[in-house]
C-alpha cells in the first residue's frame, strides 16, 4: 500500500535516524533508494483481489519493532515512537499477562493516573509557556526544544518530572534578532549564557502560572537546574543544555547521537537495548520499589540514582529476555528477579564495570565523571560512571542487598510469595553495625525556605561522606530520608558510624571534615537569619530513645 507524501517523509526521517543505531545491519548499498511501503496483509503468493481505498488511513504507531530472519522471524528490538513510554497500567496493551498485571495491581505499583496525567499536563503547558518567548519570530540564529528524560520520559512514577531545555545555535547568522544578539555575545561565557536563559525562564514561568506555584528557584549545583513546585505538589526540574554549531548536517535536534543531549540520549539507547520495553518498564518499577524501601536508592545518599538502576536492569532484560516473548507472565517476571539477584549479588563490584556498550574505551578513573566505588556505565560516549557517588561503605550496603535477597529466593520455591516478601523488606537504618549517630538539625522560616536549605544541604553531602571514608577512615551508612518531627519548619537528617561516639569525638580528622562540612552552611550565599542549622553527635542508644519519644 502507497504511503502518502507527508507519511513517507516521516519513514524515511525515522529510516535515516535508526541507520544511526543500527548502521550494521542495514545494507549500505540500497540507503539511497529507500522506498518505503506499507505491508496490510500477506497471503503466501496467493492470487487475491485487490483492496481500493477512496481515503487515506491514518492510525497510531506505538513501536517500532525490528525483526531479524533467523529459523523464523524474531523482534530483535521494539522501538518506542513518541517523546514519553506511557505508564504501564494505563491504557495497557502488549504482552502482559493477567496474572503479572494482577500482581502489580495488588502490590499498588501502577502510578494513578491523577499523578501521571498532572506531570503530563505541566510538560505540555510548559512547552507552551517557552514556545512563548523561544519562536521563530524572536530566535533566527538559533533553535529551542524542550524534551523529558528520566523516569517521566521512562513512563515510572518518579518524584520529579525532569526536563531538558536546549538551545542549538544554527549554521546561518542571517537577520538577528535583538535575542540572536544577546545569545551570540554570551555564546564562549556558558555559565552567564546559562544563567540569562534561567532568568527568563523563571520571568515567563512565574507570568504564565502565576498563583499556581509554591517554589520557583535557581539551584546553583554542579549544574544549575530550575525547580519549580506547583500547588498539586508536582516538581518540574528544569536543565539547560546549548549546543554550539554541528559540523554534521542533522536531519532534526534528536538524530545527533554525536552531541548527545543531556538525559535524553542515553535514555534512547537503553530503550533501544532492553528489547521490550514495557517487560523494561514493570522489570525496573518493581527493583526500584524495592530500592527504596530498603534504604539503598539515592544518588545525594552515596548510593544509586534511578539511572543506575535502570542500567542494572536494561543489562538483565537484554541478556535474559527470550526473543519470542509474546506472552510474559508472572512467573517469566520471577525468572527475570531471580537472575537480577544472582548476577549482581555475585559481580565484583571492587575491580569490574557494569556497562551496555561493548565500544567501551579506557577512561581516566581520576576524572569527576569517572570516580565511585561501583562503576556502573553509561551506554554512550563518553561513558561516564552513572554510579560516581557511592563509596565503599555504601557499595558494600548495596551488596548486602543484594545477597540478602538472592538468598531468600535461593530458599523459597513460591514466586508469589517471594516477590511480595522482597517488597516487605524494609530500610534497616541504622543497621546492627552502627554504634554513633550525627544527627544533622535544619530550619526555617517558610516551608519554601526549609526546602531551599534541606536541597543546599544535600548538595553538599557527598563530599563530606568521601572525607569521612577515605581522610578520617570510618564506615557511614547514610539515611535516605529527611525526618519531620514535633515541629513542621524542622527536618532531621542522621549519618551512621561503625565506631562509638567517644572515640568519634576525639577522632581529629573527622572533627576537620564535619567543621569544613558545616562551614559551607555558614557561607551559603542565599541564608537569611531565620535559615539555622545545628548538630548532635550520640549513642545508638540515645538516638533510638529520642525517636521513641516523638
Amino acid at each position: 500500500m502507497p504511503l502518502n507524501f507527508q507519511s513517507t517523509k516521516y519513514i524515511k526521517q525515522l529510516h535515516a535516524q535508526i541507520k544511526q543505531l543500527f548502521s550494521q545491519c542495514l545494507c549500505k548499498t540500497i540507503d539511497d533508494n529507500y522506498n518505503p511501503y506499507l505491508t496490510t496483509g500477506q497471503f503466501d503468493g496467493q492470487v487475491k483481489s485487490k483492496l481500493t481505498l477512496t481515503n487515506s488511513i491514518q492510525f497510531p504507531v506505538r513501536y517500532i519493532s525490528i525483526l531479524q530472519k533467523l529459523t523464523s522471524f524474531h523482534v530483535i528490538y521494539q522501538l518506542p515512537l513518541g517523546s514519553v513510554l506511557e505508564p504501564i497500567g494505563l491504557n495497557q496493551f502488549g504482552n502482559i499477562n493477567c496474572d503479572l498485571e494482577e500482581f502489580f495491581n495488588q502490590m499498588n505499583l501502577y502510578e494513578n493516573r491523577k499523578s501521571y496525567e498532572q506531570k503530563q499536563e505541566k510538560f505540555q503547558r510548559l512547552s507552551i509557556c517557552f514556545e512563548e518567548i523561544f519562536n521563530k519570530n524572536t530566535l533566527h540564529c538559533f533553535t529551542c526544544a524542550f524534551l523529558p528524560y528520566g523516569s517521566f520520559r521512562l513512563g515510572l512514577n518518579g518524584e520529579d518530572l525532569d526536563t531538558v531545555l536546549v538551545l542549538s545555535q544554527q549554521k546561518s547568522l542571517e537577520n538577528k534578532t535583538n535575542l540572536d544578539q544577546t545569545f551570540l555575545r554570551l555564546r564562549y561565557q556558558l555559565p552567564e549564557l546559562t544563567n540569562l536563559i534561567l532568568d527568563l525562564l523563571e520571568k515567563q514561568i512565574h507570568h504564565v502560572f502565576n498563583n499556581e506555584i509554591i517554589d520557583c528557584r535557581n539551584i546553583q549545583a554542579i549544574y544549575p537546574i530550575l525547580s519549580i513546585l506547583f500547588n498539586d505538589q508536582t516538581r518540574v526540574e528544569i536543565f539547560v543544555q546549548i549546543k554550539e554549531v554541528s559540523i554534521l548536517d542533522e536531519i532534526d535536534l534528536l538524530s545527533s547521537f554525536y552531541e548527545p543531549i543531556h538525559g535524553v540520549h542515553d535514555i534512547e539507547r537503553l530503550i533501544i537495548y532492553v528489547r521490550y520495553p514495557i517487560i523494561f518498564q514493570y522489570f525496573l518499577t518493581f527493583i526500584r520499589t524495592w530500592a527504596q524501601h530498603t534504604g539503598i536508592y539515592g544518588q545525594v545518599y552515596g548510593y544509586l540514582g534511578g539511572f543506575s538502576w535502570a542500567i542494572l536492569c536494561a543489562y538483565i532484560c537484554h541478556k535474559f529476555l527470550s526473543l519470542n516473548t509474546y506472552s510474559f507472565s508472572l512467573e517469566q517476571f520471577f525468572i527475570l528477579i531471580q537472575k537480577f539477584f544472582s548476577i549482581y549479588s555475585q559481580f565484583n563490584w571492587t575491580y569490574e564495570s557494569l556497562c551496555l556498550s561493548t565500544k567501551i574505551h579506557y577512561s581516566d578513573p581520576t576524572n569527576v565523571g569517572n570516580r565511585g566505588s561501583m562503576r556502573i556505565l553509561c551506554p554512550s560516549p563518553p561513558f561516564n560512571n552513572t554510579s560516581r557517588s557511592t563509596i565503599n561503605s555504601t557499595r558494600n550496603l548495596i551488596i548486602e542487598n543484594f545477597q540478602y535477597v538472592h538468598n531468600i529466593i535461593e530458599k523459597t520455591k513460591n514466586y508469589n510469595d517471594t516477590l511480595k516478601e522482597i517488597l516487605q523488606l524494609s530500610n534497616q537504618f541504622p543497621n546492627k553495625t552502627i554504634q554513633s549517630i550525627l544527627q544533622l538539625t535544619l530550619s526555617g522560616q517558610t516551608i519554601s525556605e526549609l526546602h531551599q536549605w534541606v536541597g543546599y544541604m544535600k548538595s553538599r553531602l557527598a563530599h563530606f561522606l568521601t572525607d569521612c571514608e577515605e581522610d578520617c577512615e570510618l564506615f557511614v551508612q547514610t539515611d535516605t530520608k529527611i525526618e519531620i518531627r514535633k515541629k513542621n519548619l524542622e527536618r532531621y537528617y542522621s549519618i551512621g558510624f561503625q565506631v562509638n561516639e567517644q572515640i568519634l569525638s576525639r577522632h581529629r580528622q573527622f572533627y576537620y571534615s564535619l567543621n569544613k562540612f558545616l562551614g559551607q552552611f555558614k557561607l551559603c550565599s542565599f541564608r537569611s537569619d531565620t535559615m539555622k542549622f545545628s548538630y548532635k553527635l550520640m549513642s545508638i542508644n540515645v538516638w533510638n530513645n529520642q525517636r521513641t519519644q516523638i
